[in-house]
């Protein structure tokens, strides 16, 4: 199968699930004054599959936008790496969505599609117009009067690839490669919890709030019954370390255990301790870090290189 680009229409007429015929407005004749009828010939004036939005350059961009756009993760791109496996392909099919015991929530807000939490997977259902030749030919090429990415629209589409088998349209989509698509499509599945500490972390301006990527709580009921548990978690690790080394300092200094170290030892001891508990967690987060970074070097060094062959 020949591999297809951005500037192509990813599936040929016969594919396409929508067969409207779309009879767009013209933009300057629409300023003038004129007006088109709503149905000539049985050719449509309004975006397929919503008939409230009409096919005036703005207002299809406008619809797209609402649609399709997610700035919040254009923005975090280049940091998402230390949340998520750089990896488009890490998308489960829906069978599998449900052999892992996850409720799968349908969506229209296009940031929380393919991001999971727990026991629950958000999917955004395909807008009718994306299953359009016409309107992709008219409104999602490079050439088009809105003005809109299409790359947006391929990386969705080709989302859907993965999330099931319906060959006769999506298979058009399933061997794109990333370099057709927005860069949120270059990552798969995108767990929110971890979404949420980009958000707090790296604090992009397209947030709608600086603690969470998509707010998890709609009353302080919640919010405690599920924070009581870590910080419960935290509370006893720190009271267990501090326990143990109160017992160790009151030991007595002639205790045969400790013969010989003296009341400045067994302090010296208790220090010794202390920094072994605070530096054992910090090593490892370092360690992780640092591989982190290191993968993500080779990673972003192998896509230059094969963006060079590609150039030549």
């Amino acid at each position: 199968m020949s591999i297809l680009t951005y500037s192509q229409t990813p599936f040929p007429p016969s594919c396409a699930p929508s067969t409207d015929c779309l009879s767009p407005y013209n933009d300057v004749s629409t300023q003038n004054g004129s007006s088109q009828p709503e149905n000539v010939a049985g050719y449509i004036t309004h975006v397929p599959g919503d008939p409230a939005v009409s096919l005036l350059s703005d207002d299809v961009h406008a619809h797209l936008s609402r649609h399709l756009e997610n700035p919040l993760l254009d923005e975090l791109y280049e940091k998402l790496w230390a949340v998520a496996k750089k990896s488009s392909r890490n998308i489960d099919p829906l069978h599998t969505q449900k052999v892992k015991g996850r409720s799968i929530i349908p969506t229209e807000d296009p940031r929380l599609h393919l991001t999971w939490h727990w026991d629950r997977i958000y999917i955004k259902p395909v807008p009718v117009f994306l299953l359009n030749y016409e309107f992709w030919t008219t409104y999602l090429q490079p050439s088009s009067s809105s003005g809109f990415n299409g790359s947006i629209a391929v990386g969705f589409l080709r989302s859907y690839a993965l999330l099931l088998q319906w060959s006769k349209f999506i298979s058009h989509f399933r061997h794109l490669p990333d370099e057709s698509v927005a860069r949120r499509y270059r990552y798969g599945q995108l767990r929110l919890s971890r979404l949420n500490w980009a958000v707090r972390i790296f604090r992009p301006q397209h947030t709608r709030t600086v603690w969470f990527y998509e707010i998890p709580h709609w009353s302080i009921s919640s919010f405690m019954s599920r924070a009581i548990v870590p910080l419960l978690f935290v509370f006893a690790g720190i009271s267990l370390a501090l326990s143990s080394m109160q017992v160790a300092l009151s030991v007595p200094t002639d205790d045969p255990w400790f013969h010989g170290l003296g009341e400045s030892g067994l302090q010296n001891v208790g220090r010794a301790f202390w920094a072994l508990l605070l530096r054992i967690p910090i090593a490892i987060l370092v360690s992780q870090v640092s591989w982190g970074l290191a993968r993500e070097r080779r990673r972003a060094g192998v896509t230059a290189d094969r963006g060079r062959e590609c150039s030549e």
